[in-house]
């Protein structure tokens, strides 16, 4: 260490006590070395990192494009509208196909869709159809529907020629038998809907009906906690479709229009499909559950 009091050489430092007394202390080169070493990798590190998270900033604020910058290129990967399918938010029907006990059935239940009733109406014109089929009756002595119908609350038709009924209220499908239904008089005023048909099961249990014979049956069916037209694949009695129903596990179903009349529906896919053939629409009462 220098003998003068003021002098500092290159490679010394001076501690100040507190008494205000100097005290110079020479570091060593090899001390020098190790600091150096031990700070020039953590400026390295902390400027690395401070680069990563710049880069990482700008990123999130300005998300690229999988197409590019292109305007023209963003624009031609977009489909039109026609060839965008529908999601599976929108509304659909799930359709399945099963067989119960040697008998073939198709079971179609629509989703996100709300029910209502139709007179006069062809479904093939309905782009916004989900599901669509042949409700009530109509009678070939006079063309008039059989039984009492209510649409949007009006009746159009009266009488009990079936037991079974089926009613939308507020959205809601509701499937029983009665000869005097309170959903008959619930409909007329809550601008509701109301038609009957033949019963075919009943809190689980099959109903007995008179006409006799073989034919492709369809049902309007309460099934796994949902509203389902199920439709027969092939020629059933009325007995053997019923019982194919309970064991299917139907809590409640009436029969709808069957022989070869017409079912349409949209699939998860967005296709449009046609069970059946369609009806002429010179019937003027003519009348459909659709659900949209």
């Amino acid at each position: 260490m220098s003998n003068k009091h003021f002098d500092i050489e290159d490679d010394e430092i001076r501690i100040i006590s507190p008494k205000g007394k100097s005290l110079r202390k020479r570091v060593s080169k090899k001390t020098r070395r190790i600091i150096a070493g031990f700070i020039v990798p953590v400026i390295i590190i902390l400027l690395i990192m401070t680069i990563w998270l710049i880069a990482r900033s700008g990123s999130d604020s300005k998300p690229v494009s999988p197409v590019g910058n292109n305007t023209e290129n963003q624009a031609s990967a977009i489909p039109p509208q026609s060839a965008i399918p529908i999601k599976k938010s929108d509304a659909f029907c799930i359709v399945k196909d099963t067989i119960v006990n040697d008998t073939p059935l198709r079971i179609i239940t629509p989703r996100n869709a709300i029910p209502t009733l139709e007179v006069g109406y062809q479904p093939s014109a309905d782009s916004t159809a989900v599901l669509a089929a042949l409700a009530a009756d109509v009678r070939g002595d006079n063309g008039m529907i059989a039984g009492a119908f209510v649409l949007k609350g009006n009746l159009l038709s009266k009488g009990k020629a079936k037991a079974g009924f089926c009613s939308i209220i507020n959205n809601e499908v509701t499937i029983g038998v009665s000869d005097a239904s309170p959903m008959l008089e619930q409909a007329l005023e809550s601008e509701g809907y109301f038609f009957r048909q033949y019963p075919l099961v009943v809190g689980g249990q099959l109903v007995e009906n008179k006409p006799k014979g073989k034919a492709l049956r369809k049902a309007l069916a309460e099934f796994d906690g949902s509203i389902s037209i199920i439709i027969s694949l092939d020629r059933l009695s009325f007995h053997d479709f019923s019982q194919a129903l309970v064991d299917l596990g139907v809590k409640n179903a009436i029969y709808i229009v069957g022989g070869d009349s017409p079912v349409y529906y949209l699939n998860s896919d967005g296709e449009r499909k046609l069970t059946g053939t369609p009806v002429p629409s010179k019937y003027e009462n003519i009348n459909y559950i659709v659900w949209r």
